[in-house]
């Protein structure tokens, strides 16, 4: 028994100190002056003394993506201030960066697991709420700059919708469907920013095609395709049908841009 007690096991108290700061941010985000100093404090001051390290850190919290399940907007805020705070020290800075890539990277891995709503995902820690909930943090992280443009287009939609599910396979059908409610909240939560280049055509037309499938058919429970309004310039229309006509003219007129070699025009405004 005493031989599991000691020094070290501190990165275990560390990252738990950590992550119920976050979770406490999530669920009492009106707290958020109160407990963001407080997780800035633990994570400067275990980095400045070589409790452990970046990659360490990065490990341990990253998980945090699968389980928090509060309001992510105030765990993207707070990362973004820390970032670009002048006070955060280099190591802290590298910690925000390798965090939001790890998480990212994490997602894009856990796109092919199986995601049945019964199912314990071996890699992304939990069941189909939890890869959900990750989608809906890494949009908050797109939407605050803190993920790269480049790891945006290489880790994000591909592995979303790089699947041919057997239609006979009732696992395989609730597991698509899983993936389309996290396309769902990667644009509920992120569309401003991945509507403007970030993505190839081809990808959003697919991504909308979905939505457009599983939402119609009832597939994604309390959730509708229509709700996501696009601005196309100044006109907006909430429908299901008349979506996916505006994102299809969108992906058109995207194409047709990038081919004669100038700046897409009629970028969407807003998609909330």
């Amino acid at each position: 028994m005493a031989g599991e007690q000691g020094f070290h096991n501190r990165r275990s108290c560390i990252s738990s100190k950590v992550r119920l700061l976050l979770i406490s941010l999530t669920k009492q985000p009106s707290d958020y002056n109160k407990i963001t100093p407080k997780i800035e404090y633990w994570i400067e001051y275990v980095l400045r003394e070589q409790f452990t390290t970046v990659d360490e850190l990065v490990e341990d919290i990253s998980y945090m993506a699968w389980d928090l399940g509060g309001s992510y907007s105030s765990v993207a805020r707070l990362l973004k201030e820390f970032h670009d705070a002048p006070r955060c020290s280099a190591q802290a800075r590298s910690f925000v960066d390798k965090l939001s890539e790890h998480v990212l990277r994490w997602f894009a891995i856990a796109s092919a697991e199986d995601h049945a709503a019964d199912y314990w995902s071996s890699v992304a820690s939990g069941t189909a709420d939890s890869f959900v909930r990750a989608a809906s943090l890494i949009g908050h992280l797109i939407e605050c700059g803190l993920l790269s443009h480049e790891l945006v287009r290489r880790h994000l939609v591909k592995p979303l919708i790089s699947h041919y599910p057997d239609r006979n396979n009732t696992r395989e059908c609730k597991a698509e469907v899983v993936r389309a409610n996290a396309i769902y909240q990667l644009f509920n939560t992120a569309g401003n920013t991945l509507l403007r280049g970030l993505l190839e055509p081809e990808d959003v037309q697919v991504c909308f095609e979905t939505l457009d499938t599983h939402t119609s058919s009832g597939g994604i429970e309390g959730l509708d395709a229509g709700k996501l309004r696009v601005r196309y310039g100044t006109r907006f229309d909430a429908s299901r049908r008349n979506l996916t006509c505006l994102v299809r003219n969108f992906v058109r007129s995207m194409a047709r841009g990038w081919r004669r070699g100038r700046k897409p025009e009629g970028i969407p405004q807003r998609l909330k």
